[in-house]
């Protein structure tokens, strides 16, 4: 297997001057459309060997059933710093009867503390509100927060995706001019990244690119844990979530009255940007996984491929 790709390599120890709380908590924050239906599916699936390593889980499973509400909540709302508040207090309740419980890790998954899909294509940007939502993640932990994992994917393919769902949801069919902005919108995951990392300014960010790692929730895990222990291997990749395909997409066209011969033909995924705007989020795309590569600015780290002896390298402080 290949080795572990790790930018930049951080040193050894530096990390353990910035723990303080009894537990550590890990936050994958997304994106959609990343990879997360396959880890949650793998997390759910092992949650009882991970707990008996001192891992608790919280996958979506348990964080909408009111966990987080008002946490998410946009700003200027009536009520929403009192829900805010009562939202925090709920987390650090639990995270305290986690520590009772002598609980070394918590991992949170659920890409709506980045944002939502709808929310990106109501505002034709790249999870506008990624820093001020992180934030207040953070804060609701109470500073046990350690590391933050983003996934991130060509841009092609998340824009292509965001539109399928959206049509599923019910938003319509994107013109033209719709695809042209989302095309040249000012925002990539480098941008994400620089507002996690500055909501989060003392914990380690790392980034995890879908087309690497997204089908192997084992090693995503591991750099999660930081290679403490090999993580489970019980799992299977059928039945997950996926992007909805073509002939379903026609299906929701005829049910709602709305000619089909907007989409091609065929049976594969919807790819509705032409071959230019392709080649233009492609390279936005690269630009992004070099910054990366050269170390981010400092922000964070890039995580590709991976074998279990070089997991504990994956950090911005170290092991």
């Amino acid at each position: 297997m290949m080795a572990a790709s790790v930018y930049p390599v951080a040193p050894w120890g530096w990390a353990l001057t910035k723990v303080h709380a009894a537990m550590d908590v890990i936050l994958h924050v997304g994106s959609h459309l990343s990879g997360v239906s396959t880890l949650s599916s793998y997390l759910n699936r092992n949650r009882k060997p991970l707990r008996s390593r001192g891992v608790e889980v919280w996958t979506t499973d348990v964080t909408r059933k009111g966990l987080f509400d008002g946490l998410t909540l946009r700003s200027g709302l009536n009520g929403v710093d009192m829900r805010r508040a009562r939202g925090a207090g709920r987390v650090q309740l639990r995270c305290a009867m986690l520590e009772r419980d002598k609980i070394k890790e918590l991992m949170v998954l659920d890409p709506v503390m980045l944002g939502t899909m709808e929310n990106n294509l109501a505002a034709e940007r790249l999870y506008p509100a990624a820093g001020e939502r992180v934030a207040r993640m953070v804060h609701a932990f109470g500073g046990r927060v350690k590391r933050i994992i983003i996934g991130i994917r060509a841009l092609e393919d998340y824009w292509g995706g965001a539109l399928a769902h959206g049509l599923k949801k019910g938003i319509g069919m994107p013109d033209e001019a719709m695809l042209d902005r989302l095309v040249t919108q000012p925002r990539s995951w480098r941008k994400v990244v620089m507002d996690v990392a500055c909501a989060a300014p003392d914990t380690e960010v790392v980034v995890v690119p879908y087309e690497r790692l997204g089908e192997q929730p084992q090693t995503v895990t591991g750099f999660a844990i930081k290679g403490r222990f090999a993580p489970p291997t019980n799992f299977r990749l059928n039945g997950l979530a996926q992007v909805p395909k073509l002939p379903e997409l026609r299906e929701i066209l005829k049910d709602r009255g709305e000619p089909t011969e907007v989409l091609p033909q065929g049976m594969d995924r919807w790819h509705p940007f032409g071959d230019l705007q392709v080649d233009i989020l492609r390279e936005i795309y690269v630009e992004d996984l070099a910054w990366l590569r050269a170390g981010a600015d400092g922000l964070g780290y890039l995580i590709e491929d991976s074998t279990a002896d070089r997991v504990g390298q994956a950090s911005r402080f170290g092991s």
